[in-house]
Protein backbone atom coordinates (compact mmCIF):
# COMPACT_ATOMS: atom_id res chain seq x y z
CA UNK A 1 0.00 0.00 0.00
CA UNK A 2 1.11 3.60 -0.60
CA UNK A 3 -0.08 7.11 0.13
CA UNK A 4 -2.83 8.77 -1.89
CA UNK A 5 -1.39 11.12 -4.51
CA UNK A 6 -4.52 12.82 -5.88
CA UNK A 7 -6.52 15.69 -4.41
CA UNK A 8 -10.17 15.07 -3.66
CA UNK A 9 -12.67 13.90 -1.06
CA UNK A 10 -12.23 10.39 0.34
CA UNK A 11 -13.81 8.28 3.06
CA UNK A 12 -12.92 4.98 4.59
CA UNK A 13 -11.40 3.21 7.61
CA UNK A 14 -9.48 4.54 10.59
CA UNK A 15 -6.61 2.08 10.82
CA UNK A 16 -5.08 3.64 13.91
CA UNK A 17 -4.97 6.89 15.89
CA UNK A 18 -3.02 8.22 18.84
CA UNK A 19 -1.51 11.26 20.57
CA UNK A 20 2.03 12.49 19.95
CA UNK A 21 4.12 15.66 19.94
CA UNK A 22 4.60 17.67 16.76
CA UNK A 23 8.02 18.87 15.57
CA UNK A 24 7.27 22.13 17.38
CA UNK A 25 6.44 20.31 20.62
CA UNK A 26 2.66 20.69 20.41
CA UNK A 27 0.17 17.98 21.35
CA UNK A 28 -1.31 16.47 18.18
CA UNK A 29 -3.56 13.62 17.04
CA UNK A 30 -2.13 11.35 14.34
CA UNK A 31 -4.61 9.29 12.28
CA UNK A 32 -3.79 6.51 9.83
CA UNK A 33 -6.48 6.19 7.15
CA UNK A 34 -7.39 3.80 4.35
CA UNK A 35 -9.70 5.01 1.59
CA UNK A 36 -12.51 2.78 0.37
CA UNK A 37 -14.46 5.41 -1.62
CA UNK A 38 -13.78 8.63 -3.51
CA UNK A 39 -16.28 11.37 -4.31
CA UNK A 40 -17.12 11.90 -7.98
CA UNK A 41 -18.04 15.62 -8.20
CA UNK A 42 -19.25 15.33 -11.80
CA UNK A 43 -21.87 12.66 -11.09
CA UNK A 44 -22.32 13.60 -7.42
CA UNK A 45 -21.82 10.02 -6.14
CA UNK A 46 -19.36 8.05 -4.03
CA UNK A 47 -17.41 5.53 -6.13
CA UNK A 48 -15.36 2.53 -4.92
CA UNK A 49 -11.66 3.33 -4.55
CA UNK A 50 -9.74 0.13 -5.30
CA UNK A 51 -6.18 1.29 -5.86
CA UNK A 52 -2.92 0.55 -4.10
CA UNK A 53 -2.32 4.21 -3.22
CA UNK A 54 -5.21 4.23 -0.77
CA UNK A 55 -3.60 5.28 2.51
CA UNK A 56 -3.20 8.69 4.15
CA UNK A 57 -1.99 10.10 7.44
CA UNK A 58 -3.52 13.13 9.15
CA UNK A 59 -1.73 15.33 11.70
CA UNK A 60 -4.05 17.56 13.74
CA UNK A 61 -2.59 19.87 16.40
CA UNK A 62 -4.83 19.94 19.47
CA UNK A 63 -3.32 23.00 21.17
CA UNK A 64 -1.74 26.26 20.05
CA UNK A 65 1.54 27.91 20.98
CA UNK A 66 -0.28 29.69 23.81
CA UNK A 67 -1.44 26.39 25.31
CA UNK A 68 -5.02 26.99 24.22
CA UNK A 69 -7.20 24.55 22.32
CA UNK A 70 -6.87 24.56 18.54
CA UNK A 71 -10.52 25.34 17.83
CA UNK A 72 -10.44 24.30 14.17
CA UNK A 73 -8.91 20.87 14.63
CA UNK A 74 -10.77 20.07 17.84
CA UNK A 75 -14.13 20.81 16.22
CA UNK A 76 -13.24 18.64 13.23
CA UNK A 77 -12.31 15.75 15.52
CA UNK A 78 -15.53 16.16 17.52
CA UNK A 79 -17.65 15.98 14.36
CA UNK A 80 -15.69 13.18 12.68
CA UNK A 81 -15.27 10.85 15.68
CA UNK A 82 -18.29 11.90 17.77
CA UNK A 83 -15.79 12.87 20.47
CA UNK A 84 -17.27 14.81 23.40
CA UNK A 85 -14.16 16.95 23.91
CA UNK A 86 -13.91 15.99 27.59
CA UNK A 87 -10.60 14.11 27.45
CA UNK A 88 -7.60 14.19 25.09
CA UNK A 89 -6.52 10.84 26.56
CA UNK A 90 -9.68 9.25 25.12
CA UNK A 91 -8.32 9.90 21.64
CA UNK A 92 -5.30 7.75 22.46
CA UNK A 93 -7.41 4.63 23.12
CA UNK A 94 -8.17 2.77 19.86
CA UNK A 95 -11.23 0.80 21.00
CA UNK A 96 -13.32 3.20 23.06
CA UNK A 97 -16.51 3.55 21.01
CA UNK A 98 -15.42 6.46 18.80
CA UNK A 99 -16.10 6.35 15.05
CA UNK A 100 -13.99 3.90 13.04
CA UNK A 101 -14.86 5.37 9.62
CA UNK A 102 -14.52 9.04 8.68
CA UNK A 103 -14.29 11.32 5.66
CA UNK A 104 -11.32 13.50 4.74
CA UNK A 105 -10.12 15.89 2.07
CA UNK A 106 -6.76 15.62 0.30
CA UNK A 107 -5.10 18.66 -1.25
CA UNK A 108 -1.85 19.45 -3.05
CA UNK A 109 0.61 21.81 -1.35
CA UNK A 110 4.24 22.82 -1.70
CA UNK A 111 6.59 22.18 1.22
CA UNK A 112 10.35 22.80 0.97
CA UNK A 113 9.93 23.35 -2.79
CA UNK A 114 8.35 19.91 -3.16
CA UNK A 115 4.70 19.28 -4.07
CA UNK A 116 2.91 16.70 -1.97
CA UNK A 117 -0.64 15.50 -1.29
CA UNK A 118 -1.74 16.05 2.30
CA UNK A 119 -4.87 15.65 4.45
CA UNK A 120 -6.36 19.13 4.78
CA UNK A 121 -9.41 18.38 6.91
CA UNK A 122 -11.59 15.61 8.33
CA UNK A 123 -15.35 15.28 8.86
CA UNK A 124 -18.01 12.71 9.69
CA UNK A 125 -18.29 9.68 7.41
CA UNK A 126 -21.72 10.72 6.08
CA UNK A 127 -21.06 14.48 5.89
CA UNK A 128 -21.78 16.36 2.67
CA UNK A 129 -18.59 16.05 0.54
CA UNK A 130 -16.89 18.71 -1.52
CA UNK A 131 -17.65 22.36 -1.05
CA UNK A 132 -21.43 22.03 -0.96
CA UNK A 133 -23.19 24.42 1.40
CA UNK A 134 -25.01 22.61 4.21
CA UNK A 135 -28.11 24.62 5.16
CA UNK A 136 -30.36 24.38 8.19
CA UNK A 137 -34.11 24.25 7.75
CA UNK A 138 -36.17 27.36 8.52
CA UNK A 139 -37.07 26.37 12.08
CA UNK A 140 -33.48 25.52 13.04
CA UNK A 141 -32.17 28.73 11.47
CA UNK A 142 -34.61 30.80 13.54
CA UNK A 143 -33.58 28.91 16.68
CA UNK A 144 -29.93 29.75 15.93
CA UNK A 145 -30.75 33.46 15.65
CA UNK A 146 -32.56 33.35 18.99
CA UNK A 147 -29.70 31.49 20.68
CA UNK A 148 -27.03 33.92 19.48
CA UNK A 149 -29.07 37.12 19.67
CA UNK A 150 -26.45 38.88 21.81
CA UNK A 151 -23.62 38.02 19.39
CA UNK A 152 -25.65 39.12 16.37
CA UNK A 153 -26.51 42.40 18.09
CA UNK A 154 -22.82 43.06 18.66
CA UNK A 155 -21.89 42.13 15.07
CA UNK A 156 -24.56 44.33 13.54
CA UNK A 157 -23.65 47.36 15.65
CA UNK A 158 -26.83 47.47 17.74
CA UNK A 159 -30.45 48.13 16.80
CA UNK A 160 -31.05 49.62 13.39
CA UNK A 161 -32.57 53.11 13.11
CA UNK A 162 -36.21 53.21 12.14
CA UNK A 163 -36.72 53.73 8.46
CA UNK A 164 -38.58 56.92 7.59
CA UNK A 165 -41.94 56.37 5.92
CA UNK A 166 -41.84 57.30 2.26
CA UNK A 167 -43.44 60.64 1.54
CA UNK A 168 -46.73 60.64 -0.32
CA UNK A 169 -46.28 61.19 -4.02
CA UNK A 170 -46.83 64.82 -5.06
CA UNK A 171 -50.22 65.74 -6.47
CA UNK A 172 -50.43 65.49 -10.20
CA UNK A 173 -50.29 68.76 -12.09
CA UNK A 174 -51.78 69.42 -15.51
CA UNK A 175 -49.47 68.29 -18.26
CA UNK A 176 -47.49 71.18 -19.58
CA UNK A 177 -48.04 71.91 -23.25
CA UNK A 178 -45.83 73.75 -25.69
CA UNK A 179 -46.30 77.51 -25.82
CA UNK A 180 -49.29 78.37 -27.97
CA UNK A 181 -48.89 80.55 -31.06
CA UNK A 182 -50.67 83.92 -30.95
CA UNK A 183 -54.39 83.57 -31.60
CA UNK A 184 -55.26 84.10 -35.27
CA UNK A 185 -58.46 85.91 -36.24
CA UNK A 186 -61.11 83.93 -38.03
CA UNK A 187 -60.87 84.08 -41.81
CA UNK A 188 -62.69 87.07 -43.25
CA UNK A 189 -66.27 86.57 -44.42
CA UNK A 190 -66.80 87.13 -48.15
CA UNK A 191 -68.93 90.18 -48.99
CA UNK A 192 -71.81 89.42 -51.35
CA UNK A 193 -72.90 92.09 -53.81
CA UNK A 194 -76.19 93.76 -52.86
CA UNK A 195 -79.32 92.37 -54.45
CA UNK A 196 -82.60 94.11 -54.82
CA UNK A 197 -84.70 93.27 -51.80
CA UNK A 198 -87.71 91.08 -52.23
CA UNK A 199 -90.51 90.16 -49.95
CA UNK A 200 -88.55 87.01 -48.94
CA UNK A 201 -85.60 89.09 -47.79
CA UNK A 202 -86.90 91.26 -44.97
CA UNK A 203 -84.04 90.82 -42.44
CA UNK A 204 -80.69 92.62 -42.92
CA UNK A 205 -77.60 90.48 -43.33
CA UNK A 206 -75.07 90.92 -40.47
CA UNK A 207 -71.46 89.72 -40.14
CA UNK A 208 -70.67 87.18 -37.35
CA UNK A 209 -68.60 88.50 -34.45
CA UNK A 210 -64.89 87.69 -34.53
CA UNK A 211 -63.79 85.22 -31.83
CA UNK A 212 -60.24 84.71 -30.43
CA UNK A 213 -58.90 81.47 -28.88
CA UNK A 214 -58.80 81.50 -25.06
CA UNK A 215 -55.33 81.79 -23.51
CA UNK A 216 -54.00 78.58 -21.89
CA UNK A 217 -53.24 79.11 -18.17
CA UNK A 218 -49.62 78.34 -17.15
CA UNK A 219 -49.34 75.30 -14.83
CA UNK A 220 -48.00 75.89 -11.35
CA UNK A 221 -44.84 73.82 -10.49
CA UNK A 222 -45.13 71.65 -7.37
CA UNK A 223 -41.92 70.93 -5.42
CA UNK A 224 -41.74 67.48 -3.77
CA UNK A 225 -40.59 67.51 -0.13
CA UNK A 226 -37.07 66.07 0.44
CA UNK A 227 -36.98 62.60 2.04
CA UNK A 228 -34.29 62.10 4.67
CA UNK A 229 -32.26 58.89 4.35
CA UNK A 230 -31.41 56.81 7.48
CA UNK A 231 -27.70 56.60 8.32
CA UNK A 232 -25.94 53.42 7.16
CA UNK A 233 -24.27 51.54 10.05
CA UNK A 234 -20.49 51.25 9.66
CA UNK A 235 -19.02 47.80 9.01
CA UNK A 236 -17.14 46.15 11.87
CA UNK A 237 -13.42 46.51 10.96
CA UNK A 238 -10.89 43.75 11.55
CA UNK A 239 -8.60 44.50 14.52
CA UNK A 240 -5.03 45.38 13.55
CA UNK A 241 -3.39 42.55 15.53
CA UNK A 242 -5.07 39.23 16.34
CA UNK A 243 -4.09 36.12 18.24
CA UNK A 244 -4.72 32.76 16.57
CA UNK A 245 -7.92 32.20 18.54
CA UNK A 246 -9.16 35.74 17.81
CA UNK A 247 -8.30 35.42 14.09
CA UNK A 248 -10.18 32.13 13.82
CA UNK A 249 -13.21 33.52 15.68
CA UNK A 250 -13.30 36.59 13.40
CA UNK A 251 -12.98 34.44 10.24
CA UNK A 252 -15.57 31.91 11.39
CA UNK A 253 -18.19 34.51 12.37
CA UNK A 254 -17.65 36.62 9.24
CA UNK A 255 -17.67 33.70 6.78
CA UNK A 256 -20.55 31.93 8.55
CA UNK A 257 -22.61 35.10 8.32
CA UNK A 258 -21.84 35.18 4.57
CA UNK A 259 -23.33 31.67 4.20
CA UNK A 260 -20.13 29.60 4.14
CA UNK A 261 -20.25 26.08 5.62
CA UNK A 262 -18.00 24.88 8.44
CA UNK A 263 -16.08 22.66 6.00
CA UNK A 264 -15.49 25.56 3.58
CA UNK A 265 -14.25 27.79 6.41
CA UNK A 266 -11.98 25.07 7.80
CA UNK A 267 -10.49 24.24 4.39
CA UNK A 268 -9.87 27.92 3.64
CA UNK A 269 -8.17 28.43 7.00
CA UNK A 270 -5.98 25.31 6.68
CA UNK A 271 -4.92 26.33 3.18
CA UNK A 272 -3.89 29.83 4.35
CA UNK A 273 -1.93 28.41 7.29
CA UNK A 274 -0.18 25.83 5.12
CA UNK A 275 0.76 28.44 2.53
CA UNK A 276 2.34 30.46 5.35
CA UNK A 277 4.50 27.45 6.31
CA UNK A 278 2.37 25.83 9.02
CA UNK A 279 1.28 26.82 12.53
CA UNK A 280 4.83 26.92 13.84
CA UNK A 281 5.92 29.55 11.30
CA UNK A 282 2.89 31.85 11.38
CA UNK A 283 3.83 35.17 12.96
CA UNK A 284 0.88 37.31 11.88
CA UNK A 285 -2.55 35.75 12.43
CA UNK A 286 -4.27 38.88 11.18
CA UNK A 287 -2.70 38.17 7.77
CA UNK A 288 -3.98 34.58 7.97
CA UNK A 289 -7.51 35.86 8.68
CA UNK A 290 -7.31 38.25 5.71
CA UNK A 291 -5.99 35.53 3.38
CA UNK A 292 -8.69 33.07 4.50
CA UNK A 293 -11.54 35.52 3.89
CA UNK A 294 -10.07 36.30 0.48
CA UNK A 295 -9.87 32.57 -0.30
CA UNK A 296 -13.53 32.19 0.70
CA UNK A 297 -14.56 35.18 -1.40
CA UNK A 298 -15.95 37.08 1.60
Amino acid sequence: MSNIGQAGDYRGLVLDRGLSKSSGGYLQLVINLQATEKWDPNNQVWTPYEYEDNEAQAFLNLVTSKEKENAINCRQIMRAFNWDGASFAALNIPDNGLATQIQWRMGMEIYNEEERCKVQGISAFDAAPGRAVEKLDVADARAIDAKYAAILKNLSGGPKPKTAKPAAPPAQTPAQTPAQAPAQPDPPVAVVAPVAPTTAMTEPVTKPKKRGRPATPKPTAVVSPAVSQPPVPAAVPMPALLTQAEAWEYVYNTANKAGKSDLDITNGWVKSVNEAGGHEKVGNWTAIATATLKELGV
